[in-house]
């Protein structure tokens, strides 16, 4: 069964409302989620001028794969530009590039997405088997263990400077979730913090929770200036419970320096 995930859809910067105080509480006593969404937070959480594990992004030829495409909102068998993005701690990644692309454009969006995976960490890669890329103004999803991506949208997300925040929020769901959504560990964070830190962590617990809180840990733990010291402390304010649950995981997180 597929099983995907929609990043949110507001972007620029979020909305801060009373993360540093006490604030008004909502139902169950929780506070008002401080953030909209949180891979719109900072393009400079993540950032090509951040160190990459990429080493290489090698054409494999024309070939055929089963891939789920937003545009059509199911999975269909879809001739495909396939190529092998390799990365130096012995990671690779298939990139399928559908053939409604020539073959000069699938070159140039191989590259474009290897190079943006590469500055992702290691954790997040870990469980990525491919990334499929189609044309279209479509969200990004996480499907099974592969990444959904549409070109006009991933050329929009670039100009604003979050590619790599949404890449990075997608494999959250790929290469966390099975193992850290449901566990007994983050389920007590949950419980312990005051709130959730967005509105779309908080409309959709279940499955989008770790993925939104991550994205506010690699930045309050990893971006160092990349982010201002006010949207740090808000950051700690709103879950600091989740925010312990991830430091205790000791994730690997080559190419980000500590």
């Amino acid at each position: 069964m597929i099983q995907y995930r929609i990043v949110a859809s507001c972007l620029g910067l979020a909305v801060l409302i009373g993360a540093c105080g006490d604030g008004p509480v909502v139902d169950g006593g929780l506070k008002p989620p401080p953030l909209n969404g949180t891979a719109f937070i900072d393009p400079d959480v993540l950032t090509m001028q951040d160190p990459t594990a990429l080493r290489s992004v090698t054409p494999l030829g024309a070939g055929s794969r089963d891939m789920y495409d937003v545009r059509v909102g199911n999975t269909g068998t879809y001739d495909v530009w396939l190529f092998r993005a390799e990365f130096d701690d012995v990671i690779a990644i298939e990139l399928q590039v559908n053939a409604e692309f020539d073959s000069v454009s699938a070159v140039e969006l191989a590259d474009l997405y290897g190079s943006r995976l590469g500055v992702l960490p290691n954790i997040l890669r870990q469980g990525v088997a491919s990334v499929s890329i189609h044309d279209g103004d479509e969200t990004f999803l996480a499907v099974d263990d592969g990444l959904i991506v549409h070109a006009i949208k991933g050329a929009t997300y670039r100009d604003q400077g979050y590619l790599e925040e949404v890449l990075a929020h997608e494999a959250v769901h790929v290469s966390l979730d099975p193992a850290h959504a449901s566990s007994p560990g983050w389920l007590a964070a949950q419980e312990s913090d005051p709130g959730f830190i967005s509105g779309f962590a908080q409309d959709y617990p279940e499955v989008e929770d770790l993925a939104e809180t991550f994205g506010v840990w690699l930045a309050a733990r990893w971006a160092g200036d990349g982010i201002t010291g006010f949207l740090r402390a808000v950051i700690e304010n709103a879950v600091p419970a989740r925010l312990e649950y991830l430091d205790a995981q000791n994730f690997q997180m080559y190419p980000i320096l500590d």
